[in-house]
């Protein structure tokens, strides 16, 4: 069967990017580069459509259904038109005594065909409406993201390598989540994992905000992967059965067009009904106006074969309730088979499967007999109701199986199932029992599973003598480490969420984000709210705004372990010298004149030795922060041309902090080599 392609027409495309460059004001750019722009756009329709197909489907089915609604419309008025016709010039008798109770009759049918038509039209009309309303909505965020691209690809180099930040506005510089993620290579070895075995057991592991759901919601959007893909999320409190039946209800969501699943799930009957009724009674009131005028007209004398218009509305209306009732009556009739009647599409598979998961069954069974003679005697009768009882965790893990079978038989798709947030259950124990009931459905032919537990999560969970990491090792065919983002993808993801972000500030919140995903739009969101507080002829330099934004999160990291260490209720002499420490790097901070460097290094910090108590575990690693901070200032604090910044001195630097600043939390030597590799790659510029 010839499979349709719906994609975003280029005209429609450039409209929608003309709208956003004449109306949005963090957009506004340069007139002369519009056209620029709107070409660019153009050539990248395809990308565009590839991330929009589900909306685009929708669109593309509400079109071509009102097309063929016009088509159906014509020929119903068509023959409405020659049933009129016949009826006023050759139909004397025939069903009516009169010539004008036919044309009547005939009038009738058509009023109601064209209040059916009408009533259609307008229900496809209102869900392309809906449809294009979304797919524009969803439009913006990637169209927006492309145009702040575009606008800092046609900015010159001096621009673009530009030690001073021009944006001033930056409102997708928080968590979103857009549709348009970047290309990473931890998601190619996902990806290419998945694509190359005919089942797996993965678990990705990284720090919080490391970009673990954005993994996974990219491969939602991964067409050429062409795999039915879930994402549920952990639930807070744990329940090995409603756990389950979660998976497999967003499995069969999965299976739906857009938007089919929650008309599903927020169907009402009564808004239906009523609906219905209003429509049935304009219907009659407007049938007994054209009667009554045509009575009042032409008074036909009745006779056998004549209703006559009061006979004639009540047949009419008893047809429309008749109609009503057996409508209502498929309906029930296929609620009740759809469990019992084998799926032959994906779509039925999965409407079956949200019943199964939604409804319970109740089965009742009743006789009766009786005998009267005389209008006394004796009756009886019997009845026997049965309820299906709540499944176990087995009998769900059971049914999931054969639904995943099922859905592979009839669609032929692999089927990745993510799970996402193991950490956020409330009891660790939990977060081992999860992995464990989910093992049974490890390994089902062309199914997938991907799980997801952040690495501190784990640490906690061990220090707890939970043995999460054992779990993930026994459990999983492999565990992917989500890493830190190279500086080339730290580059592409701040381009798309802030215009004219300069690269020279790219580089900065690179450095002093690790590659983190979630500290690097931080970094890039305080360096723009700062520049907004600069007071009248101070300039958004690199060297003005990384200074500031380096002493705000030391501050804030210092704040922080003092308050850490009033919960160390040791009251020796240990705790007390961790304290003085702390508190007097604090008060240095408080000179602003002083190059952070500087302070740094004049302050005493609290070794890293060893294990030390939770409380005590900031001001043990506050050392290597600061020194950090301090190497980032020192870097950043030279103004610089274009080219010294473009530099491949520059660039290992850069990469040398990155790489310092994402060891945090690992072993003390395993910090001190590579903080040693970054002040060598600082000496080196």
């Amino acid at each position: 069967m010839r499979k349709k392609v719906d994609r975003l027409s280029p005209e429609e495309l450039e409209q929608a990017a003309r709208q956003l460059l004449e109306n949005d004001a963090e957009l506004a750019y340069r007139r002369d580069q519009h056209r620029a722009i709107l070409d660019h756009v153009r050539q990248r329709s395809g990308d565009l459509s590839a991330l929009l197909s589900e909306e685009i489907a929708v669109v593309g089915e509400a079109r071509r259904a009102l097309l063929r609604l016009r088509v159906v419309a014509a020929l119903a008025f068509l023959a409405a038109a020659f049933l009129i016709l016949g009826a006023a010039l050759w139909s004397d008798g025939t069903p009516f005594q009169t010539r004008t109770a036919n044309v009547t009759f005939a009038s009738g049918l058509a009023v109601f065909g064209t209040i059916a038509v009408a009533a259609r039209w307008a229900a496809i009309r209102r869900r392309g409406v809906n449809a294009a309303r979304e797919l524009r909505r969803a439009l913006v965020a990637p169209l927006r993201a492309l145009i702040r691209l575009l606008i800092s690809e046609l900015e010159d180099e001096e621009v673009r390598w530009g030690g001073t930040l021009r944006t001033s506005e930056a409102p997708a510089l928080v968590e979103l989540h857009l549709q348009d993620t970047i290309p990473s290579r931890t998601y190619e070895r996902l990806r290419t994992f998945i694509g190359e075995h005919e089942s797996s057991a993965i678990g990705l592991a990284g720090a919080r905000g490391s970009g673990k759901t954005t993994l996974m919601r990219q491969l939602r959007l991964d067409k050429d992967l062409d795999c039915h893909v879930a994402l549920v999320s952990a639930p807070v409190q744990y329940s090995a059965v409603e756990f389950t039946r979660l998976i497999h209800n967003e499995l069969a969501q999965v299976g739906l067009k857009p938007g089919e699943a929650a008309l599903i799930r927020h169907r009402m009957v009564a808004p239906t009904l009523r609906a219905v009724l209003r429509t049935l009674l304009a219907s009659v009131v407007l049938f007994f106006m054209i009667t009554l005028w045509i009575y009042d007209k032409n008074r036909p004398v009745p006779d056998a074969l004549d209703l006559g218009w009061a006979g004639f509305a009540a047949v009419v209306l008893g047809a429309l309730i008749m109609g009503f009732m057996l409508s209502r009556g498929w309906v029930l009739f296929q609620s009740r088979t759809r469990l019992t009647v084998p799926p032959r599409t994906v779509r039925e598979l999965c409407l079956q499967q949200l019943e199964f998961l939604r409804w319970s069954t109740t089965v009742e069974r009743s006789a009766g007999a009786a005998l009267k003679v005389g209008g006394t005697g004796f009756d009886g009768g019997g009845k026997l109701s049965r309820t299906e009882r709540e499944i176990t965790h087995a009998e769900s893990v059971q049914a999931l199986r054969q639904f995943i079978d099922q859905l592979l038989a009839l669609s032929g798709k692999p089927v990745v199932i993510c799970v996402d947030e193991l950490d956020k259950l409330a009891n660790p124990a939990e977060a081992v029992d999860a992995i464990n009931g989910l093992k049974d459905l490890f390994h089902v032919a062309k199914a997938h599973f991907v799980l997801s537990v952040s690495t501190d999560a784990m640490h906690n969970f061990a220090a707890r003598g939970v043995p999460v990491r054992d779990v993930f090792d026994s459990a999983f065919d492999t565990i992917i480490g989500v890493g830190p983002l190279s500086l080339k993808e730290s580059q592409t993801l701040l381009s798309r969420r802030a215009r004219e972000f300069s690269n020279v500030f790219v580089l900065f919140c690179h450095a002093w984000s690790g590659g983190h995903a979630r500290d690097l739009i931080r970094t890039a969101r305080a360096c723009v709210d700062l520049k907004r507080e600069l007071k009248d002829g101070e300039e958004a330099t690199v060297a003005l705004l990384s200074g500031r934004v380096l002493r705000k999160d030391l501050r804030e990291v210092v704040d922080a372990t003092v308050e850490k260490l009033r919960g160390d209720d040791r009251g020796n002499d240990r705790g007390k010298e961790l304290l003085d420490q702390v508190l007097a790097f604090q008060e240095s901070l408080e000179d602003e004149s002083a190059p952070l460097r500087d302070l740094v290094e004049a302050g005493a910090f609290p070794p890293d030795a060893g294990p030390v108590a939770p409380e005590a575990q900031p001001a043990a690693t506050l050392a290597p922060y600061a020194r950090i901070a301090g190497l980032c200032e020192r870097l950043f604090s030279v103004a610089r041309p274009p080219a010294a910044w473009q530099g491949e001195a520059m660039g290992q630097a850069v990469m040398a902090l990155a790489e310092a600043r994402s060891s945090l939390g690992r072993h003390p030597r395993a910090i001190e080599r590579r903080l040693e590799r970054a002040v060598d790659a600082c000496d080196r510029v």
